[in-house]
C-alpha cells in the first residue's frame, strides 16, 4: 500500500511536466486562435493625433478612388461610435486622405464630427499600402488593429468594447 502512495503523489508532480513537455513539442497552443476581430499589425506605427484628452481613435484611410463600399465603410464607423453608448465620447473618428485629391471627398461634409488629419503624404503612403483602410488607434498614437475594407462592423465593435472596458483611459 505504500508504494502505491508514493507512485500516486511522484504521478501528482511528474504529469504537468509531461503535460507541459507534450504540447511545447507539438505545438498545441498554435491552434488556438485569439478573439480579436481585426489583424495585429506586423511594424510599430506611430501617429501624432494632437488629442490632448488622449481619446481612443477609429481611423479610415480613404483610397485615391472613394467608391461606395469607402463612403459606406465611414457611415458604419459613425455608427459603431454611437452603439458605443455611454462610451462614446471616449473615441473619435479621424479621415486621412490624399490632399491631392481632396475635391473627390465632398461626402465628407456630411460628417461633421469626423477630424480630417492634415498628415504628411509619407504616413498616407505608409498606411494606404496595406490591406487594411480602417486602423483602432490607443490613446498614445500607436496602431493597434487594422481592418480590410470589407470589414464586419460587429466585430470591430467588439474589440473596440473590450478594448474600453479593460482600458484605464
Amino acid at each position: 500500500m505504500g508504494k502505491v502512495k508514493l507512485i500516486l503523489i511522484l504521478l501528482v508532480f511528474i504529469t504537468p511536466f509531461i503535460l507541459a513537455q507534450y504540447f511545447y513539442m507539438n505545438n498545441a497552443t498554435d491552434s488556438r486562435g485569439t478573439t480579436n476581430h481585426g489583424k495585429f499589425l506586423d511594424e510599430e506605427i506611430n501617429i501624432n493625433l494632437d488629442n490632448q484628452d488622449e481619446h481612443w481613435a477609429l481611423l479610415q484611410v480613404l483610397p485615391i478612388e472613394c467608391d461606395l463600399k469607402c463612403q459606406d465603410n465611414t457611415y458604419m464607423l459613425r455608427q459603431v461610435n454611437t452603439l458605443l453608448g455611454k462610451n462614446m465620447d471616449r473615441v473619435e473618428r479621424y479621415i486621412l486622405f490624399n490632399r491631392s485629391y481632396e475635391n473627390q471627398y465632398q461626402y465628407l461634409k456630411n460628417y461633421p464630427k469626423v477630424i480630417v488629419l492634415d498628415k504628411s503624404e509619407t504616413l498616407y503612403n505608409k498606411l494606404s499600402k496595406m490591406n487594411n483602410g480602417i486602423f483602432i488607434v490607443d490613446p498614445f498614437g500607436k496602431i493597434i488593429l487594422g481592418y480590410n475594407r470589407n470589414f464586419e462592423a460587429k466585430g470591430l465593435l467588439k474589440d473596440l468594447k473590450k478594448l474600453l472596458k479593460y482600458s484605464k483611459i
